[in-house]
């Protein structure tokens, strides 16, 4: 009986060992098991942080090529802002000198307009008197009538006309009155 305890025991002891390598080999499995799972998973994370670290120096990468290329847009934007303030300062200037000759223009046409009509009244009178010359040429070639000395105002002589009735050569007449076509009033 003590044999049969023995082999009782020992039998037992084996069962409980098998049990307890059973109970092992399922506790190292499993802890294979989560093993390999962590492995692949660090990898996977691995991986991720190697993507993650690319995206940010490509990100960075951009950036500073944005950056120089606001810097370049913002120098261009201050070279056009003093090409605008230049050509408004020309552009005033310019415009200060057409009004200064339009005002020029205004004047010299105001001045032509004013010589014009002393003109057109110098060529009315020329032509006045050489119509009246005529007539009283022709009146005293046919012993008609005497020839009366014509007065001619101040402003006439300013003109170009002498005030005993002659014209002035030069004064842009068409026809001189000598001393020797005037007759006094006395004549008649």
């Amino acid at each position: 009986s003590v044999r049969e305890a023995v082999v009782s025991t020992q039998s037992t002891g084996e069962e409980v060992e098998s049990v307890e390598n059973a109970k092992q080999g399922a506790a190292n499995a499993s802890l294979q098991n989560k093993i390999s799972s962590l492995e692949e998973q660090l990898d996977n994370e691995s991986k991720e942080k190697q993507n993650l670290s690319k995206n940010s120096r490509r990100s960075d990468r951009k950036i500073k090529e944005l950056t120089l290329q606001i810097e370049d847009e913002r120098r261009q934007c201050e070279q056009y802002k003093d090409q605008m303030e230049k050509a408004n300062s020309r552009m005033k200037t310019l415009k200060r000198q057409i009004d200064q000759n339009f005002d020029e223009m205004s004047a010299a046409n105001a001045a032509k307009r004013k010589l014009q009509r002393e003109l057109d009244e110098q060529i009315e009178m020329n032509d006045s008197l050489q119509r009246e010359n005529n007539t009283l040429k022709q009146r005293q070639r046919t012993g008609s009538v005497a020839i009366p000395t014509r007065k001619i105002s101040r402003q006439s002589s300013e003109r170009g006309f002498s005030t005993g009735g002659n014209f002035r050569k030069g004064a842009g007449s068409r026809a001189e009155r000598t001393e020797n076509d005037d007759l006094s009033d006395e004549d008649l």
